[in-house]
């Protein structure tokens, strides 16, 4: 099933030394790629470098969403999917359904065609906000294990109806209509062995940490067991808490092999 094609082209950032990685980061609601990238680079580690500079040898790729009907805002906006409440993101989530399926397939088509020239464990997956409860659903219903998951002050959309390998499956055949094979089981066991790192912070006024906590415990109760390193910063708000979140984000891409 082809992606949609009506997607902004991706901003893309290339290694300084020669290409061994790609990171795939996705912005939250109300931004696009170039924007992200901006800020994302802006903060540093511990050791007074930016994440690019920690790796000369990855391509970072910042896809953009489309723009997208709010139905909170009644206007289009810079969004994956829509979202009505982000206090309950259980609340008219059929709202989510068409954006997150369009995205999740977009996002599938940048990894399948990265992965054409690194190895698939040489990719990592990154999202923040809604960018963050996008990624995750495009790690589970891909058919690839990846280098890693950074998951920055997100949630699990339709949390309650994907609590097992076998509703997931369901769910994004059934409700998202994506192209899971055979029972998917066996696919979903594959890119349930990305590991994955969580951050966010308690002072987090947008996305509340329970929501975070929520997404954790989903990843790591179910039958999913995806291993999960969940990091939580006392200040830092809607964003990475600087420079200790950025030292973690360091820290798990370098058990994974980056430099």
């Amino acid at each position: 099933m082809a992606p949609p094609s009506d997607f902004p082209v991706p901003h893309v950032i290339l290694p300084t030394q020669p290409h061994h990685y790609t990171i795939i980061a996705l912005h939250g609601r109300g931004s696009n790629g170039a924007e992200f990238a901006e800020e994302l680079f802006e903060d540093k580690s511990s050791r007074g470098l930016t994440l690019s500079e920690h790796f000369p040898h990855t391509k970072w790729i910042f896809p953009s969403s489309q723009k997208r009907h709010s139905t909170v805002f009644r206007e289009k906006m810079d969004e994956w999917f829509d979202t009505y409440s982000l206090t309950d993101p259980s609340t008219q989530q059929e709202l989510q359904v068409e954006g997150l399926r369009d995205s999740i397939k977009h996002i599938l088509d940048i990894i399948s065609k990265e992965a054409e020239f690194i190895p698939a464990c040489n990719i990592v997956l990154l999202g923040i906000s809604q960018g963050c409860a996008t990624a995750i659903h495009a790690l589970l219903a891909g058919q690839h294990q990846l280098g890693g998951f950074i998951g920055i002050a997100g949630w699990l959309p339709f949390r309650k109806q994907i609590d097992n390998q076998a509703a997931l499956s369901k769910f994004y055949k059934e409700t998202l209509g994506l192209p899971i094979t055979g029972t998917g089981m066996s696919q979903i066991q594959t890119s349930a062995t990305t590991p994955a790192l969580l951050c966010h912070c308690t002072d987090d006024d947008v996305v509340d940490v329970e929501l975070g906590h929520q997404l954790r415990d989903t990843l790591t109760a179910s039958d999913l067991n995806i291993n999960v390193t969940f990091t939580e910063f006392a200040s830092g708000g809607h964003w990475i808490s600087a420079p200790h979140g950025f030292d973690a984000i360091v820290d798990f891409l370098r058990n994974r092999g980056f430099d």
